[in-house]
């Protein structure tokens, strides 16, 4: 089913125009995804390693331990591999994005700072083809980070075309499938979980299909985690400092790692932050005039957001709310969560409820660590933002966008469903854990055994 509507999707032309089959298809491909999933986090974990995370030795252990293959996972590979295969030629049609990454590579490509100017300025007359015309905002200048602005210009190098791109991320991907199995082979969890991320019609569609730049930062991002996982700081702080400078949302980990006193893997992702922005410096303040105007304007799909509009006239007041909660919920979650990778995804689950606009490839990262925090809700979550695309197919034809109120009800409804639910059947365990002899069955929870939680615990303690 995933690889068929994958396959689908991708001969379906204009997706704007056949929204509707769209998610159809997407609907269809996300509820086999769960049943698939489901599947995966009935099987029993293994006994997690010996050492904590981050402690010497550590890694030397996790390299030594025997892997085991299941003959699920060839499948589970090879199925997401076809499937990101069908959809890597397709021209995107769901959004303009990936014609400005190629705008500035391209001008990256020639040695040209593309943070001064946007696209429309006269100054880059003679760039302005044919490219120019699929741009959307071509008045704004670019948002991209630095790091991004340099895998901008790797595409562009080689062709400047849709395809060049995404199978560059398709490349950089690899990384971060590596770097989930071996984060989930030192916990003892299935490598199957794999499934979790790699099967996920949201991934599949934006990242592939669409070919967001999401997907490098997440790249990074994973990387970073699975190199502090094995107690390697100074390459972690390396990745970590790519990923913040491909998209800034991963620097709201910055507090968990303050918390955690991990110093050497801050100043390492300074250092690498400074190095990359250096070239592009030149610019001044112009380096982000485009993140400010997105900052000040940009409001889409955002349930918190429509909310607070109603009870307050300001944008700009809103806007501030959602700022101070994100900080301070970035805060309170390098405070207490349990373990780095807990914190990087209850960051961007934050992110996604308080941000003002929720594009559905905002999502990716979320669904990235899904395999080792396999939380109910955002799988969930993770399909229902497709009905964000609903009101295409009329904004194609009438130029006006308008998100219905009930898509908003429907897809943060049913997070909200997903996440009582869920609550509720931990509570009733927790119940009958007491009036059972042993309380063992109370820890397990979201697919996890009573011994990874006991470890995550004890690694926190050693910390």
């Amino acid at each position: 089913m995933i690889v068929g509507a994958a396959g689908s999707i991708a001969l379906l032309g204009d997706l704007g125009v056949h929204a509707r089959t769209l998610l159809l298809l997407w609907g269809a491909a996300h509820a086999a995804y769960v049943v698939a999933a489901w599947r995966i986090l009935r099987l029993p974990s293994q006994a997690p390693l010996a050492y904590a995370e981050g402690a010497p030795g550590f890694l030397a252990n996790a390299e030594s331990a025997p892997t085991r293959m299941s003959p699920a996972l060839p499948i589970i590979l090879g199925m997401g591999l076809l499937a990101r295969a069908l959809l890597v030629p397709a021209t995107p049609t769901l959004s303009e994005d990936v014609y400005r990454y190629l705008w500035d590579g391209r001008l990256v490509a020639h040695g040209i700072n593309p943070y001064p100017h946007a696209p429309s300025d006269p100054a880059l007359e003679r760039f302005q083809d044919g490219l120019l015309r699929r741009l959307n905002h071509a008045d704004v200048p670019t948002i991209y980070p630095p790091v991004a602005q340099v895998l901008f210009a790797a595409a562009a190098l080689v062709s400047a075309t849709p395809a060049a791109w995404k199978l560059l991320l398709l490349a950089l991907e690899s990384a971060l499938v590596l770097a989930l199995f071996r984060m989930l082979k030192r916990r003892g969890m299935p490598g199957e979980r794999l499934l979790l991320y790699y099967w996920n019609p949201l991934v599949l569609v934006e990242s592939f299909g669409s070919g967001h730049v999401d997907l490098a930062a997440t790249v990074f991002l994973v990387v970073a985690l699975a190199l502090y996982d094995a107690n390697r700081h100074t390459r972690a702080g390396i990745a970590f400092g790519l990923a913040v400078m491909t998209k800034y949302v991963p620097a709201l980990l910055i507090p968990r790692l303050i918390r955690q006193g991990k110093w050497l893997l801050l100043v390492v992702a300074a250092v690498t932050a400074a190095v990359l922005a250096t070239p592009f410096l030149e610019a001044g303040g112009a380096l982000t005039t485009g993140l400010r105007i997105y900052a000040r304007h940009w409001q889409f799909n955002s349930a918190l957001y429509h909310l607070l509009h109603r009870a307050i006239e300001s944008e700009l007041t809103v806007r501030k709310i959602l700022a101070v909660a994100g900080v301070l919920a970035a805060l309170l979650i390098g405070w207490r969560a349990r373990s780095v990778t807990g914190a990087a995804f209850a960051c961007f689950v934050s992110f996604l409820l308080l941000s003002p606009t929720v594009f559905p490839w905002y999502a990716v990262p979320v669904v990235a660590l899904l395999p080792l925090h396999p939380d109910r809700g955002m799988m969930a979550f993770s399909g229902l933002l497709a009905l964000s695309y609903l009101p295409l197919a009329a904004y194609r034809a009438t130029g006006a966008w308008t998100l219905p109120e009930w898509v908003l009800g429907v897809e943060y409804g049913g997070l909200a469903a997903v996440w009582i639910t869920v609550l509720v059947a931990r509570l009733g365990r927790r119940v009958l854990a007491r009036r059972a002899p042993s309380g063992a069955d109370a820890r397990v929870d979201q697919g996890e055994d009573p011994h990874v939680e006991k470890a995550e615990e004890i690694q926190n303690e050693k910390r």
